[in-house]
């Protein structure tokens, strides 16, 4: 008897361990919780979500915001989590004890703690800035959302990684590297790079950069600047400088690669046109897509073939194919879009997928693909047909969203499980984000580091500022000129002699000093906060290296703004000698043409190193401040 009742409790005992396992299981998977019901319950990190709103401008705002936290904390090379699938999550407002159940969609940002304390700290610090307030930047009102999680988490991510930009910078300046950099700029992707030619080949490794970034091109440009077609020059790119090889072992290796209308092109296999002789269609396609084999003219690191669209631009919109794929999070499912006579896919191989069609075009590109992601090698790319990143300008809001989401992507390490499981109490983080959030800077103990090379930059601002002066009157009568002539500048179809239509591009000038100007208020803040860190040898050593850094970019921008003042004085006496005479010989003409290239390249290239120093100041300035304040946090 008393056997059979001991099985029976045995039983019994069996089943109640197998319901709390049950219970628990269901509790982590569906992070059902009431934090507010113990005083010292326990966080296992921070969550931060996708923001939406009724208004676009705060909502792009706050998202941004939200990626400038994550940026920050992957330089620190503290882990963050991107999930893939929509979740339900128990959390708590900070500085609010009442916990609540939350729906958070697939894009949603985790930051679980980690166990040691310093790092937990630096996350608590770095939280803190964003959530509530930064003593490094006074007057920004933006706050975002960032909630404690206090349940334990299993779901699927993506594990981020610091992102390492490499732009390319080619010999045809468009303007659409300059949507890349804002948006850059706007969601804090500090580790960003320009790279010509000659510097891909050699600057292009996988310790350096994790993805590259490729802008559009011009058929029309192109021919310009080089006597060549985009196409035939991509083939001397690559004989003279092997950029396509170099391209392609860096994404093989395991790099990212975002191309947008030219640079999908160039990262496709092959290329369907028509010849010149009848109407007979003829593929050119590279049957071995193979990392280890060479490239020339295409990189074939995406296996889609193409042909061209040449439609004219404007606003469309791409409908989301697959709302799982990365790129697609926080969009809805009708997407604004921008088109500038990008390619048509026509054919998606077999390491490809579609992400987005082209929608209510009315034209022949209705349901065909406008974005696409490929795999080759160890490595990712997403290409567009479209131009997401102009939108961002053009339209407003998503092209910050897919652009940011598609550098997230093609950096991660791949999707995996995420199980956090290092609960920290809430009392230690009250106290760090106590002795935190406290924090001050003396602005009346402000160190003068910079105050020479501030000077010098406000300088070559001067010089800057002279030379746009300049080239704007220039403008005005090359516009002149064109008007007399009957040339219609803004002509798609404009092939007169003179090619009046190609004016010097003083949009990169004013982008320019607005990047200056903002390396100097960095500088300035860079220098309140010096006091409470001169003591750290670290902080000292890399103040030394911006210093030497920032010298060398001053130097170069100065060396090119001078060479661009030595070409207007040419210009100038072309134009002028033709508005005397009413005609103008074709001897001036050429001059008129070459003087107008010459500065339509120089201008961009010559001033890429100044969107450096504000990028490389900043990120000295936030790693050092919470550094400072994980120190104080101890």
């Amino acid at each position: 008897m008393k056997c059979h009742l001991f099985r029976k409790e045995i039983n019994l005992k069996v089943v109640s361990v197998l319901i709390v396992i049950c219970f628990l299981a269901i509790s982590m998977n569906r992070c059902i919780a009431n934090p507010g019901s113990q005083k010292d319950s326990s966080c296992y990190g921070f969550i931060a979500p996708l923001f939406k709103c009724e208004n676009i401008t705060v909502e792009d705002q706050i998202n941004c915001k939200t990626k400038n936290m994550v940026n920050d904390l992957l330089g620190e090379q503290i882990a963050v989590y991107w999930t893939s699938t929509n979740i339900t999550a128990s959390i708590r407002k900070i500085n609010d004890e009442t916990g609540q159940e939350m729906f958070f969609e697939k894009g949603t940002f985790i930051i679980p703690f980690t166990g040691d304390n310093v790092q937990d700290k630096k996350i608590i610090a770095v939280a803190c800035d964003y959530n509530q307030s930064s003593e490094i930047e006074a007057g920004d009102l933006i706050k975002i959302p960032v909630y404690l999680l206090m349940e334990p988490l299993i779901t699927r991510v993506y594990q981020l990684s610091e992102v390492k930009i490499a732009q390319y910078k080619g010999v045809v300046n468009t303007g659409c590297d300059q949507y890349y950099l804002e948006i850059a700029r706007k969601c804090g992707f500090l580790t960003f790079e320009y790279l010509d030619d000659k510097e891909l080949t050699k600057k292009l490794n996988n310790n350096a950069f994790n993805v590259i970034m490729w802008p559009g091109d011009s058929l029309k440009l192109s021919f310009l600047y080089t006597g060549k077609s985009a196409p035939i020059y991509w083939v001397i790119e690559d004989v003279k400088y092997g950029v396509s090889r170099a391209v392609r072992d860096f994404v093989a290796a395991g790099g990212g690669y975002i191309g947008s209308c030219a640079g999908a092109c160039r990262a496709a296999c092959g290329a369907q046109f028509e010849t010149r002789i009848g109407n007979v269609t003829i593929d050119w396609e590279r049957k071995a897509y193979n990392p280890k084999l060479c490239s020339i003219g295409l990189m074939a690191i995406s296996d889609v073939i193409f042909k061209s669209s040449m439609l004219e631009p404007g606003a469309i919109e791409s409908k989301i194919f697959n709302d799982m794929h990365p790129v697609t999070y926080g969009l809805d499912s009708i997407a604004s879009d921008w088109l500038c006579g990008g390619p048509q896919f026509v054919d998606i191989g077999k390491n490809s997928q579609i992400i987005a069609l082209f929608h209510n075009t009315n034209t022949y590109l209705d349901g065909t693909p406008s974005w696409i992601s490929s795999n080759f090698g160890n490595g990712k790319a997403v290409i567009f047909s479209t131009h997401p990143e102009i939108e961002e300008v053009k339209m407003g809001h998503a092209g910050e969203i897919i652009i940011s989401n598609a550098l997230y992507y093609t950096t991660s390490k791949g999707i995996k499980e995420l199980q956090t499981f290092h609960p920290t109490n809430l009392s230690f983080i009250g106290d760090a984000w106590k002795k935190t959030s406290n924090l001050t800077i003396d602005t009346n103990n402000k160190a003068d580091i910079f105050e020479k090379i501030k000077t010098i930059i406000n300088g070559t601002i001067s010089e800057i500022t002279n030379l746009s002066e300049k080239l704007q009157s220039l403008k005005e009568l090359i516009r002149k000129i064109a008007d007399e002539k009957n040339i219609h500048l803004d002509s798609k179809n404009n092939t007169s002699p003179g090619n009046f239509s190609i004016s010097p591009n003083l949009v990169y000038l004013d982008i320019f000093i607005k990047y200056f100007t903002n390396t100097t208020k960095t500088l300035d803040t860079l220098e309140k906060i010096y006091p409470l860190l001169k003591n750290d040898t670290g902080f000292i050593k890399q103040i030394e290296t911006l210093k030497t850094e920032l010298s060398e970019a001053i130097n170069e921008t100065r060396c090119m703004c001078s060479e661009s003042q030595k070409i207007y004085p040419h210009f100038y006496r072309a134009l002028l000698e033709y508005q005397q005479a009413k005609i103008l010989l074709k001897i001036r003409e050429n001059v008129i043409e070459e003087n107008v290239h010459k500065l339509n390249w120089q201008i961009p290239s010559g001033f890429y190193y100044i969107p450096q120093t504000y990028f490389n100041s900043l990120k000295l300035l936030r790693a050092s401040w919470y550094n400072y304040e994980t120190n104080m946090a101890i």
